[in-house]
């Protein structure tokens, strides 16, 4: 996809594990949901991942190797489509 000549790189989220809610996310994102959407910035460490404009993980925290990634709340997997 492009938007403003910019390339969009369409992804898969995957939630690996909850570090605080205990499998009880309070909007139901417990370990095992998937997103899949466009990437608009790539990971960074101290800012929430997007996926899209409409969804977006909380800080991240530090970054793994295998497109892994840690948040304040959670371990997600990255993968590009």
């Amino acid at each position: 996809m492009e938007e403003n000549n910019i390339k969009l790189k369409r992804i898969k989220l995957t939630k690996l594990s909850d570090e605080v809610f205990n499998g009880l996310h309070p909007n139901n994102i417990n370990p095992g949901f998937e997103i899949e959407g466009y990437e608009l910035i790539p990971v960074i460490i101290n800012e929430p991942y997007w996926v899209g404009t409409n969804w977006r993980t909380s800080t991240v925290t530090k970054i793994m190797d295998n497109g892994k990634f840690k948040t304040l709340n959670s371990t997600y997997k990255l993968e590009y489509l």
